[in-house]
């Protein structure tokens, strides 16, 4: 295969997958869409919390949950920066 055709064969993968050139933001939605759809897929796998919420109360469930991970994550993050700073001080 010479480079041009190579060439053209990236551009062709690149441009099915991108739906020509759309974004993959726009095409998969925001990080915080992502995790209330997983969340809302687990708990509509719990047999339990379909019984007794409603769906909009699943979403809202989902959509705290998914502030609660991150708010957790940031935490996480800044206590493993402080203590890079820290090793790094000494």
């Amino acid at each position: 295969m010479n480079s041009r055709n190579f060439e053209e064969h990236i551009y062709y993968i690149l441009d099915n997958f991108t739906k020509s050139g759309t974004p993959l933001p726009a095409l998969i939605g925001s990080k915080l869409e992502w995790q209330t759809t997983t969340l809302v897929a687990g708990l509509l796998a719990n047999n339990n919390i379909c019984s007794e919420l409603d769906a909009d109360e699943i979403v809202e469930a989902a959509i705290s949950y998914a502030n609660i991970i991150q708010e957790k994550l940031g935490k996480y993050n800044q206590a493993k920066i402080h203590s890079l700073e820290r090793l790094m001080d000494q």
